[in-house]
């Protein structure tokens, strides 16, 4: 996977087994992207390709 950041805090998304192909992400069809330390499993709208992209509150 590359890079990838969690959309809400900026933190480095995390890849596991639940981070393939399995949809579960919002309890819908999306498939899990990656793990957010803070977050947990993030799909693709959650998703930023640089820390700085992050919404920090």
């Amino acid at each position: 996977m590359a890079d990838a950041y969690c959309r809400r805090c900026g933190e480095a998304l995390l890849e596991s087994v639940v981070a393939t192909e399995q949809r579960a992400c919002c309890l819908n069809a999306t498939p899990i992207v990656g793990i957010c330390p803070t977050h947990g499993p993030l799909g693709p709208h959650h998703v930023v390709d640089t820390a700085g992209d992050a919404r920090n509150p």
